[in-house]
Formats: structure tokens, sequence, C-alpha cells
């Protein structure tokens, strides 16, 4: 696959900036800044003049609970947005592969989502996630990647977020714990690790349709916070407590953990993931 042409919407976020730094041959990496996804004229002109063989489409409005508030904003970005990718490359032989969640789904089994379950959103950030998988999946080079509760050292995320409050904690001798959902259970899953798995699935042939790509195992929110104050070496407690003591706007399915019926390379442990993460953090500290 080296002399794929790689065209990254969404440039800056997690995910692209670990396709930056793996990806080989020609790659156009399109900044937020510079391309606004919902302006059809300018993804049309961006894409036709590189030319991609494969449009990763990880640009995304991704702000669960703002999206309550404002749904026409999420739809914009998350759904029309992708159309405009798709008519971007109609009449070529340009493979779209597009970002999804695991929240397209409602939270209610209690074994991990596979492909062939039936979406069920219960906030409009899923919703319109949803809606640009339909986008993704009418183009005949369309692949849907579902994915869930990513972590990287780039900007803000679960692990950023809450290694910046233990910090701040142990530096001020703030003995309040931290309170995290302990009753949400997920597939952390670390950029890099499925920036990686995407290039593999390249290499093996990656068909058009769903396919699930997330941390192996499971774990809840207040589990993960746990391994990043452990792994920081911080004398700060973290304190289970409840959904709805959270009082987050969105609601977020119970269990949403993902696992692949498909034949493709599966990724490493949640564990590894963050791991790999914050030794990329702690590294970067003075």
């Amino acid at each position: 696959m080296s002399a794929t042409r790689w065209f990254v919407t969404g440039g800056g976020g997690q995910l692209a900036t670990e396709f930056e730094r793996r990806l080989a041959g020609d790659v156009f990496i399109a900044r937020e800044a510079a391309l606004d996804i919902r302006d059809a004229r300018g993804v049309a002109t961006a894409v036709r003049g590189f030319a991609p063989d494969v449009v990763l489409h990880t640009a995304a409005y991704t702000d669960v609970d703002g999206a309550e508030t404002d749904e026409e904003t999420a739809f914009a970005v998350n759904a029309l947005g992708t159309r405009n990718v798709i008519e971007a490359v109609r009449g070529t032989k340009t493979h779209v592969v597009y970002f999804s969640t695991d929240y397209v789904f409602d939270g209610k089994k209690d074994s991990p989502y596979v492909e062939h379950d039936e979406p069920d959103p219960l906030n409009a950030y899923g919703r319109t996630k949803l809606a640009g998988e339909r986008e993704t999946l009418a183009w005949m080079r369309g692949t849907v990647v579902r994915t869930a509760w990513l972590i990287s050292p780039t900007g803000r995320n679960f692990v950023t977020t809450i290694l910046s409050e233990a910090k701040r904690r142990a530096k001020t001798g703030a003995r309040e714990p931290l309170r995290v959902v302990d009753d949400q259970v997920g597939s952390p899953t670390y950029a890099g690790h499925l920036a990686e798995a995407v290039q593999q699935a390249f290499w093996h042939g990656l068909d058009p349709g769903i396919v699930h790509m997330a941390g192996s195992g499971e774990c809840t929110w207040c589990d993960l916070a746990r391994e990043v104050v452990e792994l920081a070496g911080l004398d700060v407690a973290v304190a289970p407590i409840t959904t709805s003591e959270a009082g987050r706007a969105a609601a977020r399915p119970a269990y949403s953990a993902l696992r692949s019926e498909r034949d493709l390379p599966s990724l490493p442990h949640w564990l590894e993931g963050v791991r790999a993460v914050m030794d990329e953090l702690l590294a970067e500290l003075p």
C-alpha cells in the first residue's frame, strides 16, 4: 500500500494525528481549520484536486452533551458533511472510511455489540453519527469503522482530562477524590492502535460495509481513571459515582463494548492502549 494516496479529514484531531504519524505514500491531511466539512464546494475541490485512493473521514462533531442542545450542527457535520465527502468521490474508485461510535447502540445488551446488531441510539450525537453511517454505506466503496472511547496523547480526551485533574489535586494537596462514573461499560481504544489496525485491514483487503474496531476487553470509566492515576504515580483517590449522579445532558448506553465478527486483525487490550498513551504523556512532563 506504499503507493496509496490517502486523504484524511479532521486533521489535528486524535485519530487524524495518529494516521499522520503512520501513513506512507502520498498523504493529504485536511486540517479542520482549513477545510469545513460542511462546505460541499470546498470539500469537492480539495478531494478531487488530490484524487485520493482512500479517504479516511475522521472529521466529526464529538461533543456528546453539546449535541443535545445543538443537534442541527451535529447533523450538519456528522451526516451532511459525510454526504459531502461521498459526493466528492462520486464517479471515482475512491474508498471512503467513515469512523463511527459505540453510541449508536442503546446499551441494553450484556455482551459485546457486533456488526449485525441493530443500532438504536439514545442521544443526538448517536443519531447524527448513525445518519453519517447511512450516507457512507450508500457508497459502493464505503466502509464504516465503529470504535469506542477513543484515547490518545493528543488534545482533550478522557485520559488527558483525568491526568490533568489528578495532577492538579496532587499539586495543591486537595483531598477531594476524582468522582468518575462506574456504571457505564465500554471498550477504551488507543487511537494509535486503531490507525494501525485500519492500515492492516487495507493490506488484507478492507471490504465495504460495517466493521467494529475497538480495544479488546472492557471496563468502566472509573476503572480507566484508576489506571491513569496509578500509572501516573499520583496519590489521588478515585470515587465511583452513578450516571445519574454525573448529571450529564445526554443519555449514555450502560453497556457498549464492541467486538467484531469479521476476519480482521483485533486491537490490543485496552490496558495496553492506556499504557501507551500514558508513556507518551509522562515522557513529555518537565
